[in-house]
């Protein structure tokens, strides 16, 4: 395992490395132009939501608007870098701009929000707070202590949970062995429902369900769809317990060297991509309940009942993020009193 991060570190670099070296030849149009390159990390795949607004309506919109004087090249999949590799590269301006989850949530205590459990009732509320008032405040929180710009709300997805096992009512989590990401809301969360947590990376997940070393998971639909993990887990508890963000950041130094007129673009077809995001990313999950569907696999909804009961199991965690951060209780309190 160790072997295969080096490698993949090594990898990331030797691209940084060879984008850094093109960029001159690369800003060389055949119309003499010369525009600047602007490198976008997003660590999500090709056909997430999220990089689909990136190629089909950020790229577009800013190359347009400022005649060609910016070249938006996206990176998916993590070409140049994992999440925590993404946002230290923004950070240091060794990439532009990128699209990364909370991972600084331990440096900036507000972006731990969109991990807490059973926090919007679905997807549209989501998104109206992400968005809204409430988003802005916890962008405010990041760049106050980054050297960042905070430029809009993606979507990563609305996780649920699966298994090999039956999954269909909250007594059910007992004795299960679920994986769940190295984040200590995510580890105690899955402990209060009764499960028996292993952490592990992403990449490890498969292999873990194939062997039986874990009995599920949680992860949004998508990437439960596009890791393959409906051929070696055939149940889903469609609990939606979180409903987590992407984010489009950039670099401050690079953001401070636009014009006002040129922030002003980005801006708008910042915001133009989130929309666009969201919209993508509501219309997948009916795409990829019919493709699961097709593969076999069955899809529980909770019940009211059982929706209302797996809210207060999670009712430790919140005494302990209350008592954790003086703004939390407030902050939740108007998150849930918005319709």
């Amino acid at each position: 395992m160790k072997k295969r991060i080096c490698f993949k570190t090594l990898l990331a670099g030797a691209v940084l490395f060879s984008l850094m070296a093109c960029d001159d030849a690369a800003q060389h149009s055949q119309s003499g132009q010369t525009p600047k390159v602007v490198k976008i990390s997003s660590v999500v795949a090709a056909t997430h939501p999220s990089t689909l607004a990136l190629k089909e309506v950020f790229k577009p919109a800013v190359e347009s608007k400022t005649n060609g004087r910016y070249q938006i090249d996206v990176y998916d999949s993590g070409q140049l870098g994992d999440e925590k590799q993404s946002f230290d590269y923004t950070r240091q301006g060794i990439i532009d701009m990128s699209v990364l989850g909370t991972v600084m949530w331990s440096e900036v205590p507000k972006m731990s929000v969109p991990d807490f459990p059973f926090l919007f009732t679905d997807v549209a509320h989501a998104r109206k707070i992400y968005q809204g008032e409430v988003g802005e405040e916890i962008a405010d929180s990041f760049e106050s202590s980054q050297p960042i710009k905070f430029l809009a709300w993606m979507p990563n997805g609305a996780r649920v949970f699966s298994s090999s096992k039956s999954l269909t009512h909250p007594a059910q989590f007992k004795g299960q062995k679920m994986r769940m990401p190295n984040n200590p809301i995510h580890v105690k969360a899955a402990e209060l429902l009764g499960a028996n947590v292993a952490i592990m990376g992403l990449g490890e997940v498969f292999t873990a369900l194939e062997q039986g070393v874990v009995d599920g998971q949680d992860n949004p639909l998508s990437t439960f769809v596009q890791q393959g993990f409906y051929s070696v887990n055939k149940n889903i508890y469609e609990t939606n317990h979180m409903i987590s963000s992407l984010e489009l950041l950039a670099n401050a130094k690079f953001w401070d060297g636009l014009s006002g007129e040129d922030q002003a673009i980005f801006l708008d077809a910042a915001k133009a991509a989130s929309d666009k995001s969201w919209e993508l990313y509501q219309q997948s999950i009916d795409s990829d309940k019919k493709f699961l569907a097709e593969k076999g696999v069955t899809v529980v909804t909770p019940s009211d009942a059982d929706k209302t009961q797996l809210i207060e199991k999670m009712q430790p965690l919140y005494d302990d993020l209350y008592q954790k951060y003086d703004w939390a209780q407030a902050l939740v309190e108007r998150i849930r009193n918005t319709d």
